[in-house]
């Protein structure tokens, strides 16, 4: 029997404690993030059709909406531009907001709303239920912060997303797992 033993720098340099740091403390305290910023292809698809959009405000206190639309597009003006066709149903407490070309913001107290859409980048539907939020877009960046509950699903070219709950998954150039609303997520683009 023959007994061989190699010895490097690089391994006595492992055997040394001061190489490994060890944490001592652990956290035990979930940590969720409420606040999200996206870049979204939609989002900048939809530039063609608000560039020119004017200056709108509002704001309400309780509130209940339904609308529907079909629009065929190739328009010359802000909102008819692209084809599409919606629903959306919504009421709450409290909500104001304010538009201006790609510009958008909006806050909002608690509120239940439903919607479904299709256009010419993809098609989904979505039930939300919020505590509150505010958001902010410009053209394709947005920011939203807020608390609240999505169930729904959507296909296009921002890839495939179903949620329920809350709790889901997005497969594309954002690929997320979502649960109770909190996102991590990675982008390709």
């Amino acid at each position: 029997m023959v007994k061989v033993t190699c010895s490097t720098d690089i391994k006595k340099e492992l055997l040394k404690k001061e190489t490994w740091k060890c944490k001592k403390t652990i956290t035990k305290k979930p940590n969720t993030k409420i606040a999200s910023v996206h870049v979204d292809i939609i989002d900048t698809v939809n530039i063609i059709d608000t560039f020119d959009r004017p200056r709108n405000t509002f704001k309400k206190g309780a509130y209940a909406a339904c609308d529907k639309y079909a629009k065929r597009g190739l328009k010359d003006e802000a909102g008819n531009r692209l084809p599409k066709a919606g629903f959306h149903a919504g009421a709450g407490l409290g909500r104001a907001g304010a538009e201006l070309s790609v510009l958008e913001a909006e806050a909002k107290g608690p509120n239940a709303s439903v919607s479904a859409q299709a256009n010419v980048v993809g098609a989904g539907v979505l039930a939300r239920a919020e505590v509150g939020s505010v958001s902010a877009n410009a053209g394709p960046v947005g920011v939203k912060l807020g608390l609240g509950i999505d169930t729904g699903a959507s296909i296009g070219a921002h890839g495939v997303e179903a949620k329920i709950l809350g709790m889901g998954v997005s497969i594309g150039p954002k690929t997320s797992i979502s649960v109770f609303n909190s996102e991590v997520s990675c982008s390709v683009m």
